[in-house]
This record gives structure tokens, C-alpha cells and sequence, in this order.
């Protein structure tokens, strides 16, 4: 078996394509596996969109995380991969995202494609060692507690005039 890089050099522009065409149906059978698996994941009852919110974020997730897999495919690199986690772990749990939500959610992604056979044996080999890179990245990240981000304060009050 070729290794995972040399995979991605040569297959991985057109097993993005091939997922792709499938994004509607892979995205939305991750969408109901999340809403299903985890009902009152970022739900808050304090917000007036409570339910549109929570709704749009079931949805946009999985179509998030497919944009991201075909970035890694057609560029071959788990970078991406790494930045958005790190960037997202600091602002998810506001959310009551938890590292176990986003483990689950990229195993359902890789599981989806190897159920509905959208790819050949071979190729799936090599997206489970993609889907353990992936999952290996975000176990790592997450292993630490979020780092905590200050919200920025007010602005200090203007006279209208440039600072001297």
C-alpha cells in the first residue's frame, strides 16, 4: 500500500471530485447523525434564534468540514486540518462543543463515504488513514483545555481629533 502522502499526490484531486458530487447526500447524513446523536448540541434558550441557530449550525457543519477535506485532498496536506482546529477549540465550547462532538462528527464523515460505497476498496484504505490523521490531529488539540480568549474592551472615547 502506498503511504497516505503519495495517495493524496495521486488520487486526491479526483477522490475530491468524486466526493463532491456526493457532498448533498454526505453532508446531510452527517447532519442527521449529529442532530440525532447530540439534540441539544448548541441550542440556547437565551437566544431569540434559538432553534434557526442550532438548525443553520447542524447544517453548515458537515459542508464546513467537507470544504475542508477537499482542501486537503486537492492540496494534500492535513495542515488546514490542524489551523482550523486549533483556531476552532478556541471559540467551539462557548458553544457546549466538546472534543468527543468533533471526534464524532469526522469519524461519521469517513464513515458515510465507506457506507454508501462512494469510493473503491483501495481508495477507502488510504481515507481511513486519512480519517486517523484527522481524528490523531484533533485528539491532540483538544487535549489541552481551550485557551481562553479575552473579548475585546471599548473602545477609549474620541474627541474627533487624531491622537497627538
Amino acid at each position: 500500500m502506498t503511504t497516505l502522502e503519495a495517495w493524496l499526490e495521486l488520487h486526491g484531486a479526483q477522490i475530491a471530485s468524486v466526493l463532491d458530487d456526493q457532498r448533498d447526500y454526505l453532508c446531510d447524513m452527517v447532519t442527521n447523525r449529529l442532530t440525532t446523536a447530540f439534540p441539544s448540541l448548541c441550542f440556547d434558550p437565551t437566544r431569540p434564534d434559538a432553534v434557526t441557530f442550532q438548525q443553520q449550525v447542524f447544517r453548515e457543519t458537515p459542508r464546513r468540514f467537507h470544504r475542508l477535506m477537499q482542501v486537503v485532498l486537492r492540496f494534500q496536506t492535513t495542515l488546514v486540518i490542524e489551523r482550523e482546529y486549533r483556531w476552532g477549540w478556541s471559540i467551539m465550547p462557548r458553544f457546549g462543543v466538546a472534543r468527543h462532538h468533533m471526534i464524532s462528527h469526522a469519524r461519521w464523515y469517513f464513515d458515510t463515504i465507506r457506507n454508501a460505497g462512494m469510493v473503491s476498496r483501495d481508495d477507502m484504505a488510504h481515507l481511513d488513514m486519512l480519517a486517523t490523521r484527522v481524528i490523531q490531529i484533533i485528539e491532540q488539540i483538544t487535549a489541552a483545555p481551550p485557551p481562553v480568549l479575552k473579548r475585546p474592551g471599548p473602545l477609549p472615547a474620541s474627541n474627533g481629533h487624531a491622537p497627538a
